[in-house]
């Protein structure tokens, strides 16, 4: 019996030989192949899943392969199949000597959206299976086309491209400021954005969202200003340069 050395270490047992059709006599073939069956069943009962955790691009597990048989095992990859989806593959490779083990750490891509949390799934090493979890963590990267802009007083029609790089589908706020600074001790007044329609900005997505920008005419034109406006993890920087007079507001 196998047993698991650490929380995401697996020991799977591989039988690397068959018995030859001279010893099968003992025991038909449908009968042998049926104790294998049942036998790796109750080895799997036994055992914890594999755990493989983190990023959607990365999750890891550390996997240890024994060979119990006695000529030399080759481990040419590692599947991992999920009931409903695509069988993933894993590069992992080892050749194990009869009676050794080998550890291989094993790296599985899964898709960029998936949203965190525990699912279910096998692991295959050289045609044995044993349960496994693919444990998803959330991931928050979200970023803006463009970061900067240059504004002057008034009202402005922009559009923003925002890229989710997450796993977590992120809400974007209708209506956000960011005070005004010309490097002074005291922030000035607010710039102010307001989208034209709300935005649920999806996992591993990209939206163009489109709003109004309004700077206040009361700056001072002599000083350069800026301003920090969130939209949903990103910043997106306006910069209002000196004036040589005072702009009107534009409506």
């Amino acid at each position: 019996m196998t047993t698991a050395r650490r929380k995401a270490t697996a020991a799977i047992k591989v039988p690397a030989t068959r018995k030859t059709p001279a010893a099968s006599k003992k025991a038909p073939a449908t009968k042998v192949a049926a104790a294998r069956k049942t036998s790796a069943k109750s080895t799997e009962k036994q055992q914890d899943p594999l755990i493989f955790s983190g990023p959607p691009g990365r999750l890891h597990a550390d996997l240890t392969v024994a060979n119990t048989g006695d000529r030399r095992l080759a481990v040419r990859g590692v599947t991992v199949l999920r009931k409903g989806s695509p069988d993933l593959d894993a590069q992992a490779a080892a050749l194990v000597p009869p009676g050794a083990t080998a550890s291989l750490q094993v790296t599985l891509p899964v898709e960029p959206g998936t949203s965190p949390g525990d699912y279910p799934a096998e692991v295959q090493v050289a045609g044995i299976r044993r349960a496994a979890v693919l444990r998803v963590e959330a991931v928050l990267a979200m970023r803006i086309t463009p970061r900067r802009l240059l504004a002057e007083p008034g009202t402005h029609e922009v559009s923003i491209v925002a890229v989710n790089e997450g796993n977590v589908d992120l809400p974007l706020a209708s209506v956000t400021k960011g005070r005004t600074s010309d490097g002074g001790k005291e922030p000035g007044p607010d710039v102010t954005l307001t989208l034209k329609t709300p935005v649920v900005l999806a996992a591993a997505s990209t939206v163009t969202v489109h709003g109004r920008l309004r700077v206040p005419p009361s700056l001072e034109p002599t000083r350069r200003h800026t301003a920090s406006i969130p939209i949903g993890l990103a910043d997106l920087e306006v910069i209002i340069l000196p004036r040589t007079a005072v702009t009107e507001a534009k409506s």
